[in-house]
This record gives C-alpha cells, structure tokens and sequence, in this order.
C-alpha cells in the first residue's frame, strides 16, 4: 500500500518545494549506534549508511556508521551531503534494496582534518523521489586517544637485578611539545589517560616524588619515548634504584602458622608461602618457605605501620591474631649488613604445617549400571562443581571443578584440616545440565603424600536426553602490527556425555586480511566471503584440539584499529547441543599494540554481536567470558602455574562455568568470590626453549548481577604465579553497564528470565509469533500466541529442562 504525506515548504540542497506526494521510502531519520559525541585517535573521518536496520560490521567499517531509518521501504536512491564543521562539504550518491546491509557511497564519504580539534559534523540525506529528508549534527573530536598504560615500577635498592619490592601508587607524568598529563599507577600497575593528542611523548617518573622517597630511575623499558596513534595500551616497565638523600628500610622475616599461639615461629611450625607483607605502600610476597625480604620508603626515625593483607587471609581461611605486629621501627638499609627480623603468625585453625596438609580427589561420572562404581565405558562427566565439607551440615564449602576427564583434586589450606571430608554436587547443576536432580554425598579420604585416595561421585544419567557439549574459543598466539603475519588460535572440541560425531566449525576472520590457506591443518573446509566452514566428524565422547591460522596484515592500518575475530560450533547429527553458551568463541586484536603473554580479556557478545569492547548492554543480563593468557618467559620450565582471580562482586559468583584449558587444570573457590586456578605439575616450557609450548591460557564465562544500575562498572584482575616467584599482576579488565542503541534488539526475537525458573518465566519480544514449550520427551507443556511480553507461571512443573520455539529460535530454560 501507498502512503501519502502532504509536506509544508522547505529548502534541502537549495531546492525549494512547496507540495508533495511522498511515494516509496519515506526517509523520517538518521541513527547512530551510541552518543552524540564521538573521539578519534586519527585524522580521517569516515561515514556509511544502511537502511531500516543497523549493519552489525558497520562500527569497525566506519567512524560514524548511520542507519537511515523510513517508511515503506522497498529500495530507492538517495543523496546525502556532510558539512564537516572545518568549513568543507561533500556530497555523495548511494542506493539499496536490501535492509541492514553497507550502502556503496560514490564517491566515499571520507574527510581528513588537518588540525586537532572538535567539530561539529553535519550529515544530510535526501531521497529525491518524494522529496523526503533527515539530518543529524555529531561533536567529533579529532585527534583524541584513550591510552591504557601498564606501568610496573620495581624497587632494586641493592641493585642486584632482583626486585625486592613492587611500588603501586606511583606518579608519573606524560609529555610532548603541546601537552602535559600526570597520572598515578593504581594497585595493578595500571592507568587509563582519556582525551591524548596523538603524537611524541616522553614518560617520567615525577621527579619530586622521586626525591622525596630516596629514589632514581635504574632503566624504563623498552625506553621512555611514546608514540600515541590510535589508543590501545602500553607497557613498560620500570627498575628503581635507592640513593642515600632519603635512606630506605630494609626488612625480613617469616610468615607462619602460629599452632601454639604465642607469636613466635617454633621448630615444629611452617611458613606460609605467597604471602603478602605490606609496609608503606610497598608489597612483597613470601617464598616457597615463607620468607619475605623488602624494602620501603621511610624515614630516618619512628614507627611504620606493616601487615599482612587481612582480604588474603579470608581467602585463605586464616585469621590475623591479635598479637600479630602491627608496626616497626624504621632501619636503614646498610650495604652488607643484615636486616632487622620480623615475623608474622598467622592463625591457621588445626592445620600447623600447610605444606603436609590433607588433599581430596576423585571422579565424577554416568553411573549406568548404578552401581556406584565408575567401570570401563562409564562416562565421565566434565567441568562439574564438586563441593567438599567438613559433614552434611556444613554451612560452608570448597568448590573444586572437574576437569575434561571427569577428575577433580584438592589440597587446601585450613578450611579442610580434617582427614575425613564429603562430597556432592548441587542438584541445581544437574538440573540445569540435564541430569537427575538426586543429590548424593561421598566420604572422601584425605591423603599427605603424593598418592590420593580416590572417591567416587555416580550421577544418575539415565533420564538425561542424548547431548554432546560442543565448545569453540579463539585467542592471540603472538602481537598483532601492521605489515606482518598474525597467528590466531582457534579452540574447538567437546565435553560429552555423547559423541558429537557430525558437526560444524565456522570461523569469521576481519574482512581485509590476507588469510593463508596453507596454515588450515584440516583441508576440509569452505570459503565463502571471509568466512571459513568446516563440516567435521569426531566419535570421541571428549576431545579438544586447535589449529593456529595465519593471517598477512595489510599496511597503512591505523594504530588502535579494531579487528574481531569470531567462531562458532554445532552439532549437526543425532545429538543436540547440551549447553550453548560455550558456542561462540570471540576475540578482539588491536592493531600496533604489544602483546602481553599474560593478560587478562573480558568479552561480552549478544546473540552473535560482539558489544564494544568494554561494554555491557544496560537493558539485558549480560554474560562476560574472560580468557586468562599466560606463557613461561623464564629460562627454564614452570613445574607449578596458579592463578588468583578475584570476581567482581557486581557478578553472579554461582554463574561461573569453566569453559576451556589449555592444561588440565585443578579450580578452587576459595570463598568471597576468589577463584584459584592450579596448573600442578605443568612443567610449561620456557619460551627461549620452546617458544610454542611456552603458552597456555584458561577461559570461563560469568553472568552480571541482576538489576546493576546504569553505569555500573564491574573490574577484574588475576594474580599470575610460576613456581614460587612473586606474581605477574594482568592488566584490569573494565566493562561498563550503559545503553548499546546500536545493537539491534531483534536478532534475539525472544527474551527469557529468570534462567532457571521456579515460579515465574518472564518472556518478552519485539515481534508477535506462536510459541510452544516442550519437555526433554517432545511433550507439549504450553503453546499460544505471544504478543510482546507474557509471565508465565511454572511452580507446577516438573523439574528438568524446557525447550522454546519461537519462530526460528530455538532456546532452553530449567525448572528448578
């Protein structure tokens, strides 16, 4: 049907119009995908345009990605002018018949700045058939970096090449010809500068607070010069060295179990390794014996307050007594002459010797015959949360998980003193995974040598439906530049119950990129646009495997510039997918920046749009996967890798699912939110030996907290152990809950929660359409039209899983 608009005068391109019949697409506006105001780190400002829906590939494509939105659309011609604020314009013809797709302007919108500065952006687009228009002004500020700093400042007063301490809350200043900024590193060695210039920096320790604390700069590497081109992130690292003006403390001692409780370290007490002694401002870390030797900013007289973190002691199920020292009197460091002693009891519970205390294990596995015994052919069960306490009772728990052969293990601190524990796994788990909701307990014998006394925990899988848990991740292998290769990781496999048997890989790679099709291990596969497809086989209950593809990088890319890498697994066979939040693999490479072995990245994606780096989705309950990195740089292999990784308390702590290793790998929730990864016996080899094997790296994904407020951050950090070496702190990941406009709504037409359920299923959708809800056994529980959003009441059902049909879509939710 046609639509007839009567329009009053107005000028667009200096035509004057008086009366019109607006016939076909009637253009009403122009959205962009987030705010009014925009910054680049470059000159160049680029603008494309699609239709009716954005195009998801339109922000990495253009600075200002517009959507033109209208009325009866069926394809048309348009014009479209851009005052660029500096004085110039230009004007362009494009022209589409396909929705949510990159219109092909000619020529190209694109304007280079030859100053800094902000401008306002004017864009104008007219369709001259009815004579219909809309325009949108932006504030586009050019040449404006946000740069992420990584700033390590080490303290080497006896200029050994060993730090003794490592300094946080360090000023230090950033300067060019035209700018000056001063910053301070926070407690992970990290600092965000918004709004830079691009252009030659020079980066400073701040010279005052230098002599104020007794300090010289040893070395900055790779050196103090900084081109900022594009944001992303730097790192550097700083060695200081100390100078008579302001004399520094020096200081060593044990932290111990203290059995007796009289403050003292006896012959038959241990110390307590990793350990935190802070004096200050200064920290530094227990060794295998738990020794600490550090030195500190002071004075020439008085008192200095020092602890032990009391936050490491809850993790650890320790307490601080009261007759813990609290304070010491300040010594200067004398050139061969011993340091001043001080040792710190900690209250460990019943456990006086943490390195001989009690360790757990067992399996976890499909009992088929149910006999309580895992026998051969019996399935294990992967990545399942075993929770070990002291009795039934017990209102407090360690969780271990399993790893991919169903095995789990763990030797822990005081929380677990005694030899004698048990065992079970949530009956929430199992509902949610499929399996039968019985919750049973097993004794667990403890064991202080290196031979565990294994238990058994039989899951009842007779009424779980046939699924395979197919998974995919991609992640770095080296840094990313411009004019080089780049080696992508991709990670696939499955965690049973059943073999997958016939499924399909698909891998999307940033248009632009060279791909090298000799690098693809296994030859069968598709291309289609920038889109590798392979349809595999695999009769393994469990696998996993990767391939390492090779990419060319073109040159003449910006610094800064965005390349997302993206892939994605299915079944294909007799076997559906058990869980498909692992699914979906994704990965954001920066272009210039250096690559840090060990780090730390967070993404989020929403039903197959991968969000901005950083952020969340305000209006949905969002899932963020972290991939933890980390590779042995020493000279000699890491027998022992464990990782620290404290959760935001803005998280869902009970959402945590492991999703890959690439070791087996032994997790730990110790308890207010603080995971411990264990890589026992890993022995990773060092990269100057073997470069490839040098890596390793562990992936799981999270839910946010429900009902966060907009602009809520939620930050994370892990603390890297090899062997008995102080830690290697990871960058912060940072994402912000705000309004994603650019996200089109209706790529997921339905919306359901709380997942699982047990009185209410709220669902909700911009679209209309029949729904239907099965059980595992194809039996209809509810079918009706659903008209935008609908609450369901399911206190009455059997608990289990429930499939959604809607549409094309086909989701799950678990009654509990």
């Amino acid at each position: 049907m046609k639509k007839l608009y009567t329009l009053v005068t107005f000028v667009v391109f200096g035509f004057l119009t008086t009366y019109a019949q607006v016939i076909g697409y009637a253009i009403n506006g122009l959205q962009l995908p987030s705010t009014t105001s925009y910054y680049a780190c470059d000159s160049n400002l680029t603008i494309g345009f699609s239709a009716q829906t954005p195009n998801t590939s339109s922000a990495a494509t253009y600075d200002l990605p517009y959507t033109i939105l209208g009325n009866n659309f069926a394809g048309f011609q348009f014009v479209a002018q851009v005052n660029w604020g500096d004085g110039s314009t230009s004007t362009s013809n494009g022209g589409t018949s396909t929705s949510g797709t990159n219109i092909n302007m000619n020529p190209a919108l694109s304007h280079n700045f030859s100053n800094p500065g902000t401008y306002l952006v004017t864009t104008t687009v007219y369709n001259s058939a009815n004579q219909t228009y809309a325009i949108d002004t932006v504030e586009y500020h050019v040449g404006y970096c946000n740069v992420y700093f990584y700033f390590m400042v080490n303290l080497d007063c006896n200029n050994d090449g060993t730090a003794e301490s490592q300094l946080t809350n360090v000023p230090f200043i950033l300067s060019s010809t035209a700018n000056t900024l001063n910053a301070s590193t926070n407690s992970n060695g990290m600092v965000m500068l918004q709004n830079v210039l691009q252009g030659s920096y020079t980066i400073q320790i701040s010279p005052t607070w230098l002599a104020a604390n007794g300090y010289v700069v040893n070395n900055i590497i790779p050196n103090n010069n900084v081109y900022i081109y594009g944001g992303g992130a730097s790192t550097y690292l700083a060695t200081l060295n100390c100078v008579g003006t302001n004399p520094q403390g020096c200081l060593h001692g044990h932290v111990f179990c203290d059995a007796n409780g009289n403050g003292i370290w006896d012959s038959n007490e241990s110390g307590i390794p990793n350990a935190p002694v802070q004096i200050n401002g200064t920290t530094a870390y227990t060794n295998s014996t738990g020794e600490y030797v550090i030195t500190y900013p002071g004075g020439t007289s008085g008192y200095n307050a020092i602890s032990v973190s009391n936050s490491w002691a809850q993790q650890h199920g320790y307490t601080i007594p009261a007759n813990a020292p609290d304070s010491v009197l300040f010594t200067a460091c004398t050139p061969g002459a011993a340091s001043p002693i001080l040792n710190f009891p900690i209250n460990c519970g019943s456990s006086t010797n943490p390195g001989t205390i009690n360790c757990y294990g067992g399996y976890v596995f499909c009992d088929a015959n149910g006999n309580g015994v895992m026998n051969a052919g019996e399935l294990p069960i992967a990545w399942a949360p075993v929770n070990i306490m002291t009795s039934t009772s017990a209102n407090t728990s360690t969780i271990v998980y399993t790893d991919s052969t169903g095995y789990f293990e763990y030797c822990g601190p005081s929380v677990l003193p005694t030899p004698y524990v048990v065992a079970s796994i949530a009956s929430q788990w199992l509902v949610y995974n499929g399996y039968n909701p019985s919750t049973n307990y097993v004794t667990l014998v403890g064991s202080t040598t290196s031979i565990i006394n294994n238990g058994y925990l039989a899951i009842n899988c007779s009424s779980t439906p046939g699924c395979a848990d197919m998974w995919t991740s991609v992640t770095p292998w080296i840094g990313y530049y411009q004019n080089s290769t780049a080696y992508i990781k991709l990670n696939w496999g499955s965690y049973g119950p059943n073999p997958a048997y016939n499924y399909t890989l698909s891998f999307t790679y940033p248009a632009g990129l060279i791909l090298n099709p000799a690098s693809i291990q296994n030859s069968n596969y598709t291309i289609s646009g920038n889109t590798i497809t392979w349809n595999l086989t695999n009769s393994m209950t469990s696998f996993s495997t990767y391939d390492v593809i090779t990419f060319q990088v073109p040159a003449g890319l910006m610094s800064g510039t965005q390349h997302f890498f993206s892939s994605s697994i299915a079944p294909t066979g007799n076997y559906p997918d058990c869980a498909t939040f692992n699914n979906a693999g994704n990965l954001l490479q920066i272009v210039g920046n250096s690559y840090d072995p060990n780090d730390k990245v967070g993404n989020t994606t929403y039903v197959g749009v991968e969000y901005p780096i950083g952020f969340l989705d305000a209006s949905n309950l969002d899932a963020i996967t972290y991939t933890i990195r980390f590779q042995n740089t020493g000279t000699a292999p890491a027998q022992n890798i464990s990782i620290i990784d404290t959760l935001d308390a803005n998280l869902d702590w009970s959402t945590f699912t492991l999703i890959n290793s690439s070791h087996p790998v032994e997790v730990v929730q110790l308890g207010n939110g603080v995971l411990r990864f264990d890589f026992n016996q890993i022995w990773l080899a060092d990269s100057s030996s073997n470069e490839a094997a040098s890596h390793g790296e562990l992936s799981y994904r999270i839910t946010e907290q429900t009902g966060l407020a907009f602009g809520t951050e939620i930050n994370n950090t892990a603390h890297i152990y090899f062997d008995w070496n102080s830690p290697i702190v990871t960058n912060t990941t940072q994402h912000i809950n705000t309004q994603l406009e650019g996200l089109e709504e209706q790529q997921e037409p339905l919306h359901l929660y709380p997942n699982p359920a047990h009185d209410v299923l709220h669902l909700s959708s911009l679209n209309t359409g029949a729904i239907r809800i099965t059980d595992v056994n194809g039996r209809v529980q509810f079918e009706s039209q659903l008209a935008q959003n609908l609450d369901l009441d399911v206190k009455n059902w059997n608990s289990g899983i429930y499939f959604v049909e809607f549409g094309s879509q086909r989701s799950k939710f678990v009654k509990w």
